[in-house]
């Protein structure tokens, strides 16, 4: 409706002189406030871009713009009720204490054959590339603790993980070893390629490098080489190939493990284990789920059942409030209510062009998008999306893209 200009000057004097209704009805008043409403709208709507574009089958990307809140968003939407892909955590240079750029990795998997569509970093790591948390790739074990090594979190901290038939699930695993011994007694494993405790008992494979760590001068430390006969489920056969040798830092051979032993267990083991045993592992992780093929860590964990974790209490799993509260750049895994789209979130943050988020504010837009399971990742300096071998969002170090442990890729079968 377009009003005569005698009558829209009447109107503009008249709302000036607060006496609009002399001369409109109540009913154009009405109209007028829709109208004010629906240029209002028109306004804050223009302040926000959406551009959508398919990727490939099934794979939407999504970049949003928010001028008026400062904010630059990516969403990676993925399908995964048709099986044409499948998701892969990737170690850093495949070492414990490797670090590496998210596009780097992509790029050694593309050149390796693999049809990569995207990949976001995922967990914390410490300065050497190490991991706070679990980490599995391709069913093999990368890193497992009983409790995260988080100096925030003296628990467990939250972890993303999908089995080998596609299930997806994020829970608070916590790490669970068993070494039956040739005469069926059963004894602990505390941790598979991390820092052993005193008096305990480890597992070392590739991962950790060619050889397992030093051992501190007042330990008493003994060794051997376990070669792997055959797995099954969460059990694992071995044949025991070397008499054991004292002092660490002892060779690990292509796909065999390392049983390293300390303490009051040293002098145990040596008396129970020969050259030519067979020995079995049980490796579990509880909440137990079998026949994991990737695990990945983060902090805190979001979204549970379609409801924010951060809204009712802001110190789960050991969230401070500088880390909280504070806008940062951010990134997170999600996935819907009935595991059939996969969600890659970041937000850029640090910049004159996108402030970040805090948490709370990243599990409302967790769920505005439809995640009902979600995780926060690593983010700050190491937030990077790497869409079709492009990094589509701005790290925030002036340096460029930061070097980071691990990441989660999505590769087309």
């Amino acid at each position: 409706m377009i009003l005569p200009k005698k009558i829209l000057t009447k109107i503009l004097v008249c709302f000036k002189e607060n006496s609009a209704k002399k001369y409109i009805g109540h009913h154009f008043m009405k109209s007028l406030s829709a109208l004010l409403a629906i240029i209002i709208f028109i306004s804050a709507s223009a302040q926000v871009q959406r551009n959508e574009k398919v990727v490939a089958q099934g794979v939407i990307y999504k970049k949003i713009i928010n001028t008026a809140d400062t904010l630059s968003i990516n969403i990676l939407k993925i399908d995964l009720s048709n099986n044409n892909y499948f998701l892969q955590t990737v170690k850093a240079k495949n070492l414990l204490k490797g670090k590496e750029t998210t596009s780097s990795r992509v790029k050694a998997l593309s050149d390796s054959g693999y049809n990569v569509i995207a990949a976001i970093n995922s967990d914390f790591f410490e300065k050497d590339g190490d991991l706070i948390n679990n980490m599995i790739s391709e069913g093999k074990i990368i890193k497992a603790v009983r409790f995260s090594d988080s100096p925030f979190n003296p628990f467990v901290n939250s972890q993303f993980a999908v089995t080998e038939n596609g299930k997806l699930a994020i829970e608070q695993f916590v790490f669970t070893g068993d070494l039956i011994l040739p005469d069926g007694s059963i004894e602990k494993i505390n941790r598979i390629n991390s820092h052993p405790d005193s008096n305990s008992i480890m597992l070392y494979n590739s991962f950790q490098g060619e050889q397992t760590p030093i051992a501190p001068i007042n330990w008493n430390v003994i060794e051997t080489n376990l070669v792997p006969v055959r797995k099954s489920n969460d059990k694992s056969i071995f044949i025991v190939s070397a008499p054991f040798l004292q002092g660490g830092n002892y060779k690990i051979n292509g796909n065999e493990f390392v049983l390293s032993a300390n303490g009051h267990y040293s002098y145990f083991l040596e008396r129970q284990i020969k050259v030519g045993d067979t020995i079995k592992t049980v490796i579990k992780f509880n909440p137990h789920i079998s026949n994991l093929r990737s695990l990945v860590g983060g902090w805190p964990r979001l979204v549970v059942d379609g409801k924010s974790m951060l809204k009712n209490n802001q110190s789960f799993e050991g969230v401070f409030p500088r880390f909280s509260k504070n806008r940062h750049p951010r990134t997170g895994i999600g996935f819907s209510k009935d595991s059939t789209t996969i969600f890659f979130i970041t937000v850029d943050g640090r910049q004159k062009s996108s402030r970040g988020m805090n948490l709370e504010e990243f599990a409302n837009l967790m769920i505005d998008e439809g995640v009902y399971q979600g995780l926060n990742f690593d983010g700050g300096g190491s937030t990077t999306m790497v869409v079709n071998n492009q990094i589509v969002n701005y790290p925030s170090d002036e340096t460029g893209e930061r070097a980071v442990g691990n990441c989660l890729v999505l590769i087309k079968k």
